[in-house]
């Protein structure tokens, strides 16, 4: 283990770490070997083993994959460092990120230290070229099968992520998550199969987001999602906005209402099946993108929406399972 006086080993404030961090981050240049001198002169701490494990099983260069098992077997227990083999042993098949490397989960590491050493190293071997998909699984995290409760707020390191899917088991903490997705450039967010009683209002922070997609498993709710008011911005606006926001999925979410998307009026994309939504919101004739609306098996009683404006839509699903209501209304037309 660590050797007394290695200035890496005993970096207090994290300085040196993050200097390393963004050593192994840099898109333009392979800083692996680099790195493995420091660390061969300066110790490890348990972020660093994390990125020698994740350099030992993926970097695309035999001598330097070589040298990090190395160091791994210098600084790691024998119980990491025998996981670190097999993984390298099947690293060509892996396929599923987090369900693969969950496997091999060491209190030793942190899984989100592997996952940015492993991304850096595939990276570097897979630069994207004219019409290469390496850009989009760098920049991808799919964790719906990861096996764990709460992120490490490792993740952050990764923040060259757009697209996150989290763990979807109903025992994810989704609270404890949030101030780490928002510290994070995404684009995409996908919530599945999450025990969600409030909606996640503080995720309306996120700037850039394009697509927001909570998906509550097979069952509906008993009673309405609450939806608090104000949102991350105080009483200035209901919710959001959501701004850019294009899509949005929530499915099965006992949602009784849609005011917290008025603000988003570059929406493309709505799916709000199996929810308790008795009205349609007004404001949705003035989402003249729309191009997909999904609102089948709602409680509606009536549905006040105007069609006229939304000349791009190509899909309206209205499926009920009950006979119409005496008031129920559809008014407009395309």
């Amino acid at each position: 283990m660590n050797q007394q006086g290695q200035y890496l080993g005993a970096d207090a404030d994290g300085a040196y770490t993050l200097q390393i961090t963004r050593l192994l981050r840099d898109t333009a240049t392979d800083n692996c070997p680099l790195l493995l001198e420091l660390i061969e002169g300066g110790g490890v701490n348990r972020r660093l083993l994390g990125y020698l494990f994740g350099i030992s099983v993926f970097h695309p260069t035999r001598e330097v994959s070589g040298r990090a098992m190395g160091l791994l077997q210098r600084f790691a227990s024998a119980n990491t460092v025998k996981h670190a083999q097999k993984l390298r042993e099947s690293a060509a098949y892996h396929y599923d990120e987090a369900e693969y490397f969950s496997r091999y989960q060491s209190d030793e590491i942190d899984l989100f230290d592997l996952l940015l050493a492993s991304k850096m190293c595939l990276w570097h071997r897979n630069r994207p070229g004219q019409g290469s998909n390496a850009l989009v699984a760098h920049q991808t995290l799919d964790l719906r099968r990861l096996a764990v409760n709460r992120l490490s707020p490792a993740i952050v390191t990764l923040d060259f992520l757009r697209f996150v899917a989290l763990p979807a088991h109903k025992d994810f903490d989704l609270p404890d998550a949030v101030p780490l997705l928002l510290q994070m450039p995404l684009e995409i967010l996908i919530i599945e199969n999450i025990r969600i009683e409030t909606f996640p209002v503080a995720l309306f922070a996120l700037p850039h987001l394009t697509a927001f997609i909570i998906r509550k498993g097979n069952y509906r709710p008993r009673y309405p999602m609450q939806v608090p008011e104000g949102g991350p911005y105080g009483n200035e606006s209901r919710l959001g906005p959501f701004p850019g926001l294009r899509e949005a999925t929530l499915v099965r979410c006992g949602l009784g209402q849609l005011d917290f998307l008025q603000h988003s009026p570059k929406l493309e994309r709505l799916n709000v099946r199996f929810n308790q939504l008795e009205t349609l919101p007004a404001f949705l004739s003035e989402c003249t993108g729309l191009r997909l609306l999904e609102l089948s098996n709602n409680p509606f009683r009536k549905i006040e929406l105007n069609l006229e404006p939304l000349r791009n839509l190509e899909e309206l699903d209205l499926k009920m399972q009950t006979r119409f209501p005496g008031n129920f209304k559809l008014t407009g037309g395309k």
